[in-house]
């Protein structure tokens, strides 16, 4: 085989350079587009309505709604199975909402004082927003509220109402690996419905430590007591 010349051999390296930069650019990751969304205005009474919330000064990434919307399909399985008499939680037909926030991203992660953050600002700044933006609709009573923020935060709930993860719950249930993070929006909703964390500790119950082991994490039988009274859960 003849060795190129030179000329012949830079001619060679910037078609190869070209050739190459072109595959990458076409093999370039661009996240598919969301899919038409129509905001649930009138929710089923007693069932979960879920928001992802984007701060004002971001936008709305798709992979991270597609990570919450199956997390949410993927619980409500989950729960149904340790349940084990058909009981589970009620989802709208618009799975995951969207909404644009009124505020920022780094609004959520401040302390704006009781009136707004109570003791707890990520869970109540979040509860703040939603409240803003629903005004009547609100609904505590006859919803379940889930928040998924692209704010700079993991998770932050209390007893009843409303579950809050936050953006590393969400990189997580974008990734490759997302059983842990659907354990961790699992005791999340958990807490949303008026459980409570473990007591005493435990490694296998999703209120306790057992959540990071998601599916392998079990409900333990007050658990499923408090939820066989509640009207949030019913047969599917």
């Amino acid at each position: 085989m003849r060795r190129l010349t030179q000329t012949g051999y830079v001619i060679f390296s910037a078609v190869v350079a070209l050739v190459f930069n072109s595959c990458k650019k076409d093999h370039a990751y661009v996240p598919e587009p969301l899919p038409a969304i129509n905001p649930t205005v009138t929710p089923i009474p007693y069932s979960v309505v879920a928001y992802l919330i984007t701060p004002n000064d971001r936008t709305i990434n798709p992979d991270l709604y597609r990570g919450a919307k199956s997390a949410l399909t993927n619980l409500q399985g989950w729960y149904k199975a340790q349940m084990g008499n058909s009981k589970t939680f009620t989802l709208n037909p618009v799975i995951l909402d969207t909404i644009s926030a009124a505020h920022d991203a780094n609004w959520f992660i401040s302390d704006h004082g009781d009136s707004i953050s109570g003791n707890n600002a990520y869970y109540y700044n979040t509860k703040c927003e939603l409240k803003q933006l629903l005004g009547s609709k609100y609904d505590s009573a006859h919803v379940v509220y889930c928040a998924f923020v692209d704010a700079d935060f993991k998770n932050e709930t209390i007893p009843r109402g409303l579950a809050v993860e936050g953006v590393y719950s969400l990189a997580g249930l974008a990734g490759k690996d997302p059983n842990s993070w659907i354990g961790d929006a699992g005791h999340a909703l958990g807490h949303a419905f008026g459980l409570l964390d473990g007591n005493p500790p435990n490694n296998d119950g999703i209120m306790s430590h057992g959540y990071s082991n998601y599916p392998g994490c079990i409900l333990k039988s007050w658990d499923k007591d408090t939820l066989n009274a509640s009207p949030f859960f019913t047969v599917h």
